[in-house]
């Protein structure tokens, strides 16, 4: 059963609580959504498959094998894939200083065409906002809604 559009602003009405607790189910798999402290000021979305977050699924998305069911099927649509950039916007800027001084073509050798598109995306357990979770959760074919959704009038004062 595919999750509606109504069930989708409650979700994402609930991730946004202080207390959030959320259970789906895809491909067989639990897969458990709860806030938790990132540091002491702010906290983060953290997503749980099967009540586990394992350090060996925190991989390179290009690394992932195409023939395992699971990284492919589960933790890469589940979890948030970030971008980390090669070049800071300081060497960026050093890079730009370099073509006016030793001509495009040079620079083109050394570092590529687009260097400030060259990096690698890795597969984190976290979201920082709920939005940004919801946003992928819909993109994700056959992803089920477990947890039991009261209406919002029912749940007023509550920040469950």
């Amino acid at each position: 059963m595919t999750i509606t559009a109504a069930q989708w602003k409650e979700i994402s009405a609930r991730l946004k609580r202080q207390w959030v607790h959320m259970e789906f189910s895809l491909n067989g798999h639990a897969i458990t959504i709860t806030r938790e402290r990132k540091s002491e000021s702010t906290t983060c979305l953290a997503v749980y498959i099967d009540t586990i977050i394992s350090g060996k699924w925190m991989v390179q998305v290009d690394k992932v094998d195409p023939n395992d069911v699971f990284m492919t099927g589960v933790v890469s649509c589940v979890w948030r894939h970030k971008f980390y950039p090669r070049y800071t916007k300081k060497q960026l800027e050093s890079i730009e200083k370099d073509k006016r001084k030793f001509g495009a073509k040079f620079v083109k050798e050394v570092y590529g065409t687009q260097p400030e598109k060259t990096g690698f995306t890795q597969l984190l357990p976290h979201f920082g906002s709920s939005a940004a979770l919801v946003s992928q959760y819909k993109k994700i074919d056959g992803l089920q809604l477990v947890t039991v959704l009261k209406p919002s009038h029912e749940m007023d004062g509550l920040d469950v």
